[in-house]
């Protein structure tokens, strides 16, 4: 078999069974996307008021006293211009006087677990989860091979083509390649990052920091405001926006000892992708730094793998990028569907109608 019409064969067929899979986790990831969009726009109110050092202090020991479920309390910035205490699936604004605003829980969004677990697992458990991780990988071939079959091709089509002028299968062919290629890359992204995140260990690895014999500046023990202007004197240019504890899994309690190793997360420039990528660990207790490591100095694979999860989710990431994702992932639900419904009328059907 000659490599283009193998090509094609792949497209086609492997393409018309992975996009069942495809289909599922694109459209509940517009759902997912939207939810989010949503939740970005609500500033609560608020107009951005940067927070002294003493008050971020305040408000950390303040929310994890008063809220001990927590796990984050994030300070104002300008894109969200108020204080947040977070925790998997619930997240409490503040005003700066630390007056409760709202109290946001996903599960009092009409079918959002139902549909966060649908694009994360098809509600088929590790079975699931694992099927949804090579469909996106086969879904991230099947784009690449998109765009070599139209580039062979590329002469043949014209803008206008992108939107199909009726249901005719040759119109919803055209416009399936020519919105695909607009969108090969974005879509190629998602598909790849799904699947690494499923397989963590592929990448989590280039994110450890090495260990080095580095003299950090001691501040005063169980002092939050002592550890929070060490930390900030640490990297003066760099705006200190959030401050975590570790986070208990599968209902486990955090050891006592993890539990006094706090997270402090920086941005080092507004204009920066990848928000709170810059991150210092502390020991509570001793007022010893332990770690602190920025974005920047990190080697290209774990500057890399730092965007694989925010790539995917745009997890620390503007919502530009979060719309831009959605659109794609909408775009890309459109795409499938009119490829469905021409693979099976000039393939599956004339194949029974012979028969």
């Amino acid at each position: 078999m000659n490599l283009v019409p193998a090509l094609k064969w792949f497209h086609n067929w492997v393409g018309f069974f992975v996009s069942i899979a495809m289909l599922i986790a694109l459209t509940s990831g517009v759902y997912l996307g939207s939810v989010e969009i949503i939740k970005r726009l609500n500033d609560h109110g608020q107009e951005y008021q940067p927070l002294s050092i003493a008050q971020k202090a305040s408000a950390v020991e303040t929310l994890f006293a008063r809220y001990p479920e927590m796990n984050t309390v994030r300070f104002p910035t300008e894109h969200a211009p108020f204080i947040q205490a977070a925790t998997r699936g619930k997240s409490i604004a503040f005003d700066n006087e630390l007056n409760e605003l709202s109290v946001s829980q996903s599960s009092d969004i009409p079918m959002y677990s139902t549909l966060f677990w649908l694009h994360r697992n098809f509600l088929l458990a590790d079975f699931g989860k694992y099927l949804n991780a090579w469909a996106s990988l086969l879904g991230g071939i099947i784009t690449l091979v998109g765009i070599y079959l139209w580039w062979r091709v590329r002469n043949g089509f014209r803008l206008k083509q992108s939107f199909p002028k009726n249901t005719r299968s040759s119109s919803l062919l055209k416009s399936h390649i020519q919105l695909g290629l607009f969108i090969s890359i974005p879509l190629f992204t998602l598909c790849i990052s799904g699947f690494l995140i499923t397989y963590k260990g592929l990448w989590t690895g280039a994110l450890k920091q090495p260990k080095t014999e580095v003299q950090y500046p001691l501040s005063q023990a169980n002092n939050w405001h002592s550890q929070l202007v060490t930390a900030q004197t640490y990297w003066p240019d760099s705006q200190l926006v959030a401050v975590s504890k570790p986070m208990s899994r599968n209902k486990e309690p955090v050891a006592p000892a993890e539990a006094l190793v706090y997270s402090i997360r920086f941005d080092a420039h507004d204009d920066v992708w990848l928000r709170e990528a810059d991150r210092m660990t502390i020991n509570f207790e001793q007022g010893q730094i332990e770690s602190a490591l920025k974005h920047s100095q990190r080697p290209l694979s774990g500057r890399v793998a730092a965007f694989v999860r925010p790539l995917h989710d745009a997890l620390n990431m503007p919502l530009s990028y979060l719309t831009l994702i959605t659109f794609v992932a909408a775009i890309a639900s459109l795409i499938l569907g009119f490829s469905a419904v021409t693979f099976y009328r000039r393939t599956v059907k004339r194949k029974l109608k012979a028969s």
